[in-house]
C-alpha cells in the first residue's frame, strides 16, 4: 500500500511518516513538501491509496491541493491533517472531499482509530465539527432541525455522543475524545437508548439514521 504525507513542516511530515511505518509496516510512505510536488507524486504513483494532507501548504491550499488530487487519484482516500481545529475548514474540507480530518493536536490513538476507517472508504470527523456539519446552530438546545418530525429530542451533548457511536468509538474513545469520564459517557449512552425506544447501540445508530439525526455516509458500528 503507497501512502503520500504532504506537509511542508519536515519534521512533523517525517515524523508522521514514521508513525504511519509503525501502523502499517508493509506500507511505501512517500512525502511531499508542496502541492506541485504532491500532484507530480501522484501523476507518478496511480496506486496510491491514502492521502494525508495539510490545509496549509507554501505554493497553494490544501483545499484546492484537494480538488486535484481527488481528480487524479479517484481509488484514493484523501484525508486532511491539520493545526485548524475550526469548523468551518473542517466542513469545508468535508463537502470538498476529504473522507477524514484529523488535527495535529490529537494522539496517536485517534490516528490508530481513523485510518482504518479512512481506508475503508468512511469518514471520520471530529466531535466537535458534527454539529455544523448535521446543521445545528451553536448554543440550540435540542437536535439539528434536520431530524423528522416526531424524532426524539436530544441535547448537544448526547447527539455528539451519538455521532460518535456511529463511527464506531466506544465509551473510552468517546470519553477521551470529549474530555469527559466513562461513567459520565455511559450514562448519557443509556439516555440515547431510552430516548431511542431501543436496546443496542447499533439499533440507536440505525434509528438515528432513520430519523435525520446521524448522518447516513458516517460509518455503522459492526457490533
Amino acid at each position: 500500500m503507497k501512502i503520500l504525507v504532504v506537509d511542508d513542516h519536515a519534521l512533523f511530515r517525517q515524523g508522521l511518516a514514521m508513525l504511519l511505518s509503525e501502523l502499517y509496516p508493509d506500507s511505501k510512505i512517500l512525502q511531499a513538501a508542496t502541492s506541485a510536488e504532491a500532484l507530480e507524486t501522484a501523476a507518478q504513483n496511480a496506486d496510491i491509496r491514502l492521502v494525508l494532507l495539510d490545509l496549509k501548504l507554501d505554493d497553494g491550499t490544501g483545499s484546492e491541493t484537494l480538488e486535484k488530487l481527488t481528480g487524479s487519484l479517484p481509488d484514493a482516500a484523501v484525508a486532511i491533517v491539520s493545526a485548524s481545529e475550526d469548523s468551518k475548514d473542517i466542513a469545508r474540507s468535508y463537502r470538498a472531499g476529504a473522507k477524514g480530518y484529523i488535527v495535529k493536536s490529537s494522539t496517536s490513538d485517534v490516528l490508530r482509530h481513523a485510518l482504518p476507517l479512512i481506508l475503508a472508504g468512511e469518514t471520520y470527523i471530529p466531535s466537535h465539527a458534527m454539529s455544523l456539519l448535521t446543521g445545528a446552530a451553536a448554543g440550540e438546545s435540542e437536535s439539528p432541525s434536520a431530524a423528522v418530525a416526531g424524532a426524539p429530542r436530544l441535547t448537544p451533548r448526547q447527539q455528539e455522543i451519538l455521532l460518535l457511536m456511529a463511527q464506531g468509538l466506544q465509551n473510552r474513545d468517546i470519553a477521551a475524545s470529549l474530555g469527559m469520564l466513562e461513567g459520565t459517557v455511559k450514562v448519557h449512552v443509556k439516555s440515547i437508548l431510552q430516548k431511542l425506544g431501543v436496546n443496542n447501540r447499533t439499533h440507536a445508530v440505525v434509528t438515528g439514521i432513520r430519523l435525520g439525526l446521524v448522518p447516513s455516509d458516517l460509518v455503522l458500528p459492526d457490533h
